[in-house]
């Protein structure tokens, strides 16, 4: 087995998608069992793809309905940005509050409720509602829909792994993302080179 000293992965997620709401916790559950340091960024990615997966899974699919799921996954991915800038484990654990709050709670997607959880998890109020409305936060959202073009991404959720930590190796994986895929990709050495993001060599999962 070869064993990297940092295993680095990028997971595309739609902030009020269930399926990437598990997918995230799929990806924490295996960044704990790993005895390397596990580098995890989350980036949120809003398209036509992104909503158009959530209202699969909903009863009422009207264009109202549509437009209020791309309103407030904006809203949430601008929340989290914003939770960002006080740290990446930070901003994490706020996307995950607001998804359960959000998913599995049935609470509707406002400011209100992003204030309560910013206070739950003890970030500063302050600051968290300043950077939500600034123009920093809004370019920042728009630099990691830039990455994800550059990676090739459209769907959520999409994890990008690089086992080496050094950008050299990766590997993508468009639909199921399962531990025993990461963990079986973590573990192997095999020889990918990839010349700039745009072109990336990666394994795509079909």
């Amino acid at each position: 087995m070869f064993l990297n000293d940092m295993i680095e992965v990028f997971l595309f997620v739609n902030p009020l998608g269930p399926t990437c709401y598990e997918t995230e916790k799929i990806i924490e559950s295996f960044s704990n069992e790993r005895d390397e340091k596990v580098k995890v960024r989350f980036i949120p990615l809003l398209n036509f793809h992104t909503i158009g997966n959530i209202m699969k899974e909903k009863e009422n699919q009207t264009l109202a309905n549509r437009n209020q799921l791309y309103t407030d996954s904006f809203h949430a991915s601008l929340a989290f940005q914003a939770a960002s800038m006080q740290g990446k484990k930070k901003g994490r654990k706020f996307l995950m509050a607001l998804q359960d709050k959000v998913i599995n709670e049935g609470k509707e997607v406002t400011k209100e409720l992003f204030t309560q959880i910013a206070e739950m998890i003890k970030l500063d109020l302050e600051m968290f509602e300043e950077d939500f409305e600034s123009d920093f936060t809004k370019a920042a959202f728009k630099k990691d829909q830039k990455l994800a073009q550059e990676m090739e991404i459209q769907n959520a959720p999409s994890c990008v792994l690089y086992p080496s930590g050094d950008d050299e190796y990766g590997y993508r994986l468009d639909t199921a993302i399962t531990k025993q895929i990461l963990h079986g990709f973590s573990d192997e050495k095999i020889q990918l080179k990839k010349s700039t993001p745009k072109h990336l060599s990666l394994i795509q999962m079909v």
